[in-house]
């Protein structure tokens, strides 16, 4: 049995590793190093992730996993992450720690919470509403809505709800009060502790992974997928066989460039996901010690920025920070570099992140071409017609893109590990 693994991702790696010296893998990568989005970049002395990329450990497999394969190269963070909102720095989750706003935006997120709390609101599958019935309009108005819409870049109103899970923490009535007018709120969500490397950034987990596993190629994009004939074509022309496909690209985009059925291939168009550019900064130190602070305003331009030295001080030289501002286009969207860069310092100017220009010592802008798949009302038949087709043609594709969902490194972890059960189960019958 031979298993072709696209992707060099957490997915692609931990499949490769489960399958070590029990079945004949090859891994392609289509760029330079192994990662994905899961790898680090250094410059200048400072190491930069693709944006915040944390480990949020629940599965007891993959988390031993994550300790052994890290070793001592691992911390535990409590998490401090914040809402900047008029002027306002509250915290997350929003919707249970309003006690630093002005009181009359306190009063009417409390008072609109309460009003919906007592109606017994019907089910939903749309995320607007959905929202709506949970936590009132004012919330919404304040935090809920305009946040997303930066996130998504999408109409929020044809959202559904299926990406929620754990992300978006419901309240009951006692938190929103107790959270308003008695104290701060702390370990509600999925990330209220979560971990990341003391040293080399998130790149070095994936680097330790791929650690003695033979048959990785970097620089090997894959062009077309010939289903029928089990065989991926490479940029350079070169054709490979295979009897079982992992894929753990843009699902969209494996579909797209084979030679799927028409109405697979129309099934996978219509498939939809957002793009988001990284402007990552070396700076003089600072006093901020939040993680992230979400912006939800339409003031800013980025929806959220983060500082990588309060993960871990090792990732910039001594008397430096390091940070990642984050914005979100459509799938076909292009941001004006030098104008954007130009806006935020500015902002961060006028939110004494720094001081002035000059506190900046380097600057690297990344981009995740396909960062948040959207959850429309086409995209869980969609899915269905894809993967029923991939199955019948021995091809499992997961992960975060693969899997075409809203997920986390562990979690990615986890598919990379079933799909090599699955192979194995396949190679024991």
């Amino acid at each position: 049995m031979k298993v072709v693994i696209i992707g060099s991702g957490p997915t692609g790696l931990s499949c490769a590793k489960k399958l070590k010296r029990k079945v004949d893998y090859i891994v392609f990568e289509k760029d330079t190093e192994i990662g994905g989005l899961a790898k680090s970049i250094k410059k200048s002395d400072f190491v930069f992730d693709y944006s915040g990329h944390l480990l949020h450990l629940r599965w007891k497999e993959t988390s031993n996993f994550i300790f052994k394969i890290l070793n001592n190269n691992i911390l535990k963070i409590k998490r401090n992450a914040q809402i900047y909102l008029d002027g306002y720095y509250v915290d997350y989750p929003f919707q249970i720690n309003l006690y630093n706003l002005p009181i009359e935006i306190k009063s009417k997120c409390v008072s609109d919470f309460i009003k919906t709390y007592r109606r017994k609101n019907s089910k939903t599958n749309n995320f607007y509403e959905w929202a709506l019935n949970t936590f009132g309009k004012s919330i919404c108005r304040y935090f809920m809505f305009p946040y997303n819409e930066k996130l998504f870049s999408y109409d929020i109103k044809k959202l559904t709800t299926n990406w929620l899970g754990d992300f978006v923490p419901k309240p009951d009535i006692n938190l929103v009060l107790k959270g308003a007018y008695q104290k701060k709120i702390e370990n509600i969500g999925y990330n209220p502790v979560f971990y990341y490397p003391k040293y080399g950034g998130i790149g070095s987990l994936t680097k330790e992974i791929s650690l003695n596993l033979k048959n990785i190629y970097t620089n090997s994009y894959v062009t077309f997928i010939d289903f029928h004939k089990k065989t991926i074509i490479l940029k350079d022309g070169s054709k490979v066989k295979y009897d079982i496909l992992v894929n753990t690209s843009p699902l969209k985009y494996l579909i797209i460039n084979s030679n799927a059925p028409y109405n697979i291939k129309k099934a996978a168009e219509k498939l939809k996901h957002n793009r988001v550019y990284i402007l990552n900064l070396g700076i003089r130190k600072n006093n901020f010690r939040q993680h992230w602070i979400y912006f939800p305003e339409k003031k800013f331009m980025f929806y959220r920025l983060g500082f990588y030295t309060n993960f871990s001080k090792k990732l910039a030289p001594q008397n430096f920070s390091s940070m990642y501002i984050e914005f979100s286009t459509d799938e076909k969207g292009y941001i004006n570099f030098k104008e954007i860069e130009k806006k935020t310092i500015k902002d961060l100017i006028n939110l004494k992140i720094i001081k002035n220009e000059d506190d900046i010592k380097t600057t690297l802008w990344l981009s995740a071409e396909c960062a948040y798949v959207i959850y429309d009302n086409e995209r869980e038949e969609n899915l269905k017609i894809i993967f029923n087709y991939l199955e019948k043609n021995s091809v499992i594709s997961t992960g975060r893109y693969g899997g075409w969902k809203y997920s986390f490194i562990e979690e990615n972890i986890k598919d990379g590990f079933e799909a090599a059960k699955k192979i194995l189960k396949l190679k024991g019958g």
